[in-house]
């Protein structure tokens, strides 16, 4: 079909298509929402149920919540031996997993640091800044965590790579990962400082979380780590000097708190429970205490009714527009070609072929369905930022065979009658 007549049809059907045109985009944009929707419904319960479905999840703590028995405890000669040990065996045994998580703020060497990332923006704090020389520095949000926190929660990175094996190793450079928030300050491979428990660090950024990661940290089911700087739990040697002793001491009492996490029947428990008092015993750390039974839980239990609810929701809305608004527009593309008839009867009179014909009907059919998903690729996945490419892909299989189905039925028509019963059809050219 020359290109001219394809514009003096839709000129010449300006209105009609244009509407269809709306329509189809909006049907596009609605379809990708509620796939996107449902994706995330989706990856929700997994996540769910990854974390608490048949897990009973324990919250250890270290038993020096006295300052007395604190002093005492550090002040014993082999103290940060005995805490360095009772963690490592903690980390390190296959009878349960051990989460170690906090929330520690760090100071990050500001330059232009927006607000939202400041510990405390929510409860509408301002920059809290200390001058270490000509460099300003400014607390901001935190996270740390060791490799099995990161594991268990399913971290995925959008930029960069997660953390192996030696990155949980004392260098002088700690590499970290940046929150989503901080893509537009910083780029994989930037290095920055930060003082961390009162010690100066160089920091290697290797790499961005997707956005909307979480953990379940505390009382906090979903615990987002947008506007967070995560730093990973490493394993220290000897102390260098009294000042590296106090940083190793905060360190280690940090990841001396964390969360077990086993098989939620009685002899999984119990093993559990005999393996944290033996670690216990071995490494001289008799302080330790259980604050209770998956405090998760039953926000769990809710949680997933929600999702389970709403995804039921959903799906029922999704299918049942889905399937209204198909019937609907493939009825409007079949009258509206439907008054092309003529047309191609004259056409064919003309000298065309029949699957010239086809051809031409599939060509004004598929430019309308083509338009309409350029559109609705503009406003969702770059302006609404909603779905993935596999959302995107889907919609174009969808465009394609609604194309394919419109074109197949009136090609039936036109194959199944004389050409020339659609002379006198009105509404032709």
């Amino acid at each position: 079909m020359k290109v001219r007549e394809l514009i003096y049809y839709f000129k010449k059907h300006k209105f009609l298509s244009l509407s269809i045109y709306f329509h189809l985009t909006l049907f596009f944009v609605i379809l990708g929402t509620f796939v996107a929707f449902k994706g995330e419904l989706e990856y929700e319960s997994t996540s769910l149920q990854k974390i608490y479905e048949g897990k009973a999840i324990y919250q250890l703590l270290d038993g020096f919540y006295d300052g007395d028995k604190y002093a005492e405890f550090v002040s014993e000669p082999d103290y940060l031996v005995r805490l360095k040990s009772y963690y490592k065996q903690l980390n390190n045994t296959s009878d349960f997993n051990y989460l170690a998580m906090f929330n520690q703020f760090i100071y990050l060497k500001d330059k232009g640091l927006p607000e939202e990332l400041i510990e405390g923006y929510e409860q509408g704090s301002k920059k809290n800044q200390v001058q270490v020389g000509d460099d300003i520095f400014t607390t901001v949000k935190s996270f740390q965590m060791n490799k099995q926190a990161m594991n268990y929660f399913g971290l995925q990175v959008e930029n960069g790579r997660l953390w192996n094996d030696e990155d949980f190793k004392d260098n002088s450079v700690m590499p970290v990962l940046l929150g989503s928030s901080y893509q537009n300050l910083y780029k994989v491979g930037d290095e920055t400082t930060i003082n961390y428990y009162n010690k100066p660090l160089t920091v290697k950024i290797i790499g961005f979380l997707k956005e909307n990661s979480k953990v379940y940290f505390n009382s906090n089911t979903e615990f987002y780590l947008n506007k967070y700087v995560i730093l990973p739990y490493r394993d220290y040697g000897i102390p260098a000097s009294k000042t590296d002793e106090v940083f190793q001491q905060a360190s280690y009492f940090a990841v001396a708190n964390g969360y077990l996490v086993t098989e939620n029947n009685a002899l999984q428990n119990k093993l559990m429970m005999q393996r944290v008092e033996a670690i216990s015993k071995n490494t001289s750390f008799a302080g330790y205490s259980f604050i209770g039974l998956s405090p998760h839980f039953q926000k769990y239990r809710g949680l997933m009714t929600v999702v389970q609810e709403n995804r039921t929701l959903i799906q029922s809305i999704f299918v049942s527009t889905f399937i209204l608004n198909l019937i609907v527009i493939i009825t409007i593309l079949l009258l509206q070609q439907k008054r092309r008839l003529s047309s191609f009867a004259i056409h064919y009179i003309n000298g065309a072929t029949i699957n010239r014909l086809i051809y031409m009907l599939w060509l004004e059919i598929s430019t309308i369905l083509l338009a309409a998903y350029l559109t609705n690729f503009l406003v969702l996945y770059e302006i609404l930022k909603l779905g993935d490419m596999e959302t995107q892909l889907l919609i174009l299989v969808l465009c394609f065979a609604m194309s394919i189905i419109i074109c197949i039925l009136l090609a039936r028509k036109l194959l199944s009658n004389s050409m020339t019963d659609y002379i006198n059809i009105e509404g032709g050219v």
